[in-house]
C-alpha cells in the first residue's frame, strides 16, 4: 500500500499555516482588513451631523441583520402568583412576545409608593434562567433602591425550553445548545436567535411600560454575559432605554477573534465584520445616553478590547458635550456577576433613573 508520505498532497504549511489551518487564517486577515477599514470610519466622524448618520446607518445594518423585527401583538399578561418578600414583593408573569410564544418572568416590586422606574433585567446563559441566584439578587438589590425589576427567562432556559421529551424533561438542558440549534433554523430563514431574543427583551419593556406603577420615561436594563448580549442588543435597538449597564461581554470583535473566538448563536451577527458593525458600535448606537461597561479583569471577553471600546465611546460623548454619560466599571475575577458588579449597576440606575448618586450597598437577603 501507498505509505502516508505518498498520499500526501498539501506542504506542511500554506501561506504560513497548516493546512487544517488555512480557512481560519484566511478568515483571520478577511477579519483584520475589516477592523482596520472600521476604525478608519470612526476616525472621520466628527461632527453631530456625521454622528447621526453613522448611528441610523448601524441601526438599519442591525434591523436588516435580524431580519426585520416581528409584529407587535396582544402581550396577553397573566399574574399567576404574588408573594410578599423581605422589603419588596414579587410576581410571576407570563405573556406572549408572538403568538403563542409565551415569556416567563418574575416582577420585583419595591416597598416604595408608585410610580417608580422600571429596570429590565436579561439572564445570562443557565439552564434555570431566571431562578439562578445571581439573576434574583441584581432586581432584589433594585427593588431595595426603589425601582422595579422585571427578570424574564431566554428560550431554552427555565420554564422556556424548547424540546421536551415524553418524560416532561427537557431534552436539551445546555442553554447554548439550544441556542445554537435555534440558530440554525433561524439563519434557514433569514433570521438569527438574536431577532427572536431580542423581541423578547422589547415586548417586557412593553410589559414595563404598561404596568401603572412604573414610569414609562425612566426604562434601565442590566444584565452580564448572555444577559449582556442582551442589554447591549436592546440599548442599541430600544430608544426608551435610559439607562444601562451591561456587563461581561462588550469588548472588541478584533479581540474576540484573537483569544476566545466567535460565541453563541444570538452574539454572531451575519456579516457584521465586513460591514464594520463592532461591540463598541451598541455603545455609540445609544450616545449620549447613559451607559456603565461593567468588566471584570480575568473575563474570557477580553478587558483590552473593553477598553477599547470604552475609549472609543469616551471620546463620541464627550463630541455630544457629555462625557459623564459613559463609564466603565472593573472588578477582580473572572466572567460573573459579582456583588461589587450589582453594586455598580444599582447605582448607575439610581443616579441617572432616581437623581441619586449614592454609594449603593447589597444587604445580606435570602433568594
Amino acid at each position: 500500500p501507498p505509505s502516508d508520505s505518498e498520499l500526501r498532497v498539501l506542504p506542511e504549511q500554506l501561506d504560513g499555516a497548516a493546512p487544517n489551518q488555512m480557512m481560519h487564517a484566511y478568515l483571520m486577515r478577511r477579519g483584520q482588513e475589516a477592523f482596520q477599514r472600521r476604525r478608519a470610519e470612526y476616525e472621520k466622524l466628527k461632527t453631530p451631523e456625521q454622528l447621526a448618520a453613522y448611528q441610523e446607518r448601524m441601526r438599519q445594518f442591525f434591523v436588516a441583520q435580524l431580519g426585520g423585527l416581528p409584529e407587535r401583538t396582544p402581550l396577553e399578561p397573566q399574574v399567576v402568583a404574588r408573594e410578599k418578600r423581605d422589603g419588596y414583593r414579587i410576581e410571576k408573569i407570563i405573556f406572549q412576545s408572538q403568538p403563542r410564544h409565551y415569556v416567563t418572568a418574575i416582577f420585583y416590586l419595591p416597598e416604595a409608593k408608585p410610580p417608580y422606574p422600571g429596570v429590565l433585567v436579561p439572564c445570562g446563559h443557565s439552564s434555570n434562567g431566571k431562578a439562578r441566584d445571581l439573576y434574583q439578587r441584581m432586581p432584589i438589590l433594585l427593588a431595595k433602591c426603589g425601582m422595579a425589576a422585571l427578570c424574564y427567562d431566554p428560550i431554552d432556559q427555565g420554564e422556556r425550553h424548547q424540546l421536551i421529551g415524553p418524560d416532561g424533561k427537557p431534552i436539551i438542558a445546555s442553554s447554548t445548545l439550544g441556542h445554537s440549534l435555534a440558530g440554525v433554523g433561524a439563519i434557514l430563514i433569514g433570521r438569527n436567535t438574536a431577532t427572536y431574543r431580542s423581541w423578547d427583551g422589547m415586548r417586557a419593556i412593553d410589559y414595563l411600560q404598561g404596568r401603572p406603577e412604573v414610569e414609562r420615561e425612566r426604562i434601565g436594563c442590566t444584565g452580564i454575559s448572555g444577559g449582556g448580549t442582551m442589554t447591549s442588543y436592546l440599548m442599541a435597538l430600544d430608544g426608551r432605554i435610559v439607562a444601562a449597564a451591561p456587563g461581561c461581554y462588550l469588548t472588541t470583535l478584533k479581540r474576540l477573534w484573537e483569544t476566545v473566538g466567535p460565541q453563541d448563536a444570538e452574539q454572531n451577527i451575519h456579516a457584521q465584520v465586513a460591514y464594520g458593525m463592532d461591540h463598541t458600535d451598541y455603545v455609540l448606537m445609544r450616545a449620549p445616553k447613559p451607559t456603565l461597561i461593567m468588566t471584570a479583569t480575568g473575563d474570557y471577553f477580553d478587558i483590552d478590547g473593553a477598553w477599547d471600546t470604552f475609549r472609543q465611546s469616551k471620546r463620541w460623548y464627550t463630541r455630544y458635550g457629555l462625557p459623564e454619560r459613559v463609564d466603565l466599571f472593573e472588578t477582580g475575577g473572572r466572567h460573573g456577576f459579582p456583588t461589587p458588579m450589582r453594586e455598580a449597576a444599582a447605582r448607575w440606575m439610581c443616579r441617572w433613573l432616581l437623581g441619586r448618586d449614592e454609594a449603593v450597598t447589597e444587604p445580606d437577603f435570602a433568594v
